[in-house]
């Protein structure tokens, strides 16, 4: 049984998102692996700058980025739901990255060297993407930028490895019947810890 991470990436609360997130706890919990949930809708993530993140200056990070790396530190699979907008994550799921996947806990530079060592190696990550763009003109004409992001500059860059998606579309156009059917599949993903 694996211990999983499960973050739900919308800044607001009774979001879609936030139902595939529950609908996947709830299912692993029932699997019995071990579930931690958070919401980006309930933490107080600043879209500033944050200073203790300054590679020549660490100051004292906040309560919450501390707690998020030591619940990212301890999972050994994270699975982040959010919506696509404007082709990335939200601004504040974002800011959450800048955040906590911080020089000195998720990866680390080399002194004289291009390469960095990837200090959240061994774990596994799922990211569940809701959006209305369809996904063959996503693939075909965008060239799926959110997911090659995700996957190679931030949660790839920090060791996790394989690194999934579902890719959930569109939303906008859903139907009841469909919505309940990616619910399904969700929980499903849960049940298997993948």
């Amino acid at each position: 049984m694996a211990k999983i991470l499960v973050l739900c990436g919308h800044p607001r609360a009774g979001s879609f998102s936030e139902a595939l997130a529950n609908a996947y706890a709830e299912a692993a919990k029932q699997a019995g692996h071990t579930v931690t949930e958070v919401a980006l809708s309930t933490l107080p993530v600043s879209l500033e700058v944050p200073d203790y993140g300054d590679f020549k200056r660490q100051g004292t990070a906040p309560d919450w980025v501390l707690t998020l790396q030591a619940q990212i530190a301890a999972c050994d699979h994270w699975v982040i739901v959010t919506p696509m907008w404007w082709g990335g994550v939200p601004a504040k799921l974002k800011a959450l990255f800048d955040a906590v996947l911080l020089p000195g806990f998720a990866f680390r530079y080399r002194t004289d060297s291009p390469w960095w060592d990837k200090l959240l190696a061994g774990r596994s990550a799922r990211v569940i993407v809701t959006a209305d763009t369809p996904g063959f003109f996503f693939r075909w004409v965008y060239g799926k930028p959110l997911l090659r992001q995700l996957k190679g500059q931030i949660l790839g860059f920090c060791g996790f490895a394989p690194v999934r998606f579902s890719y959930l579309a569109p939303l906008r156009s859903s139907t009841p019947d469909q919505r309940q059917a990616w619910l399904q599949t969700a929980a499903a993903l849960g049940r298997a810890g993948a």
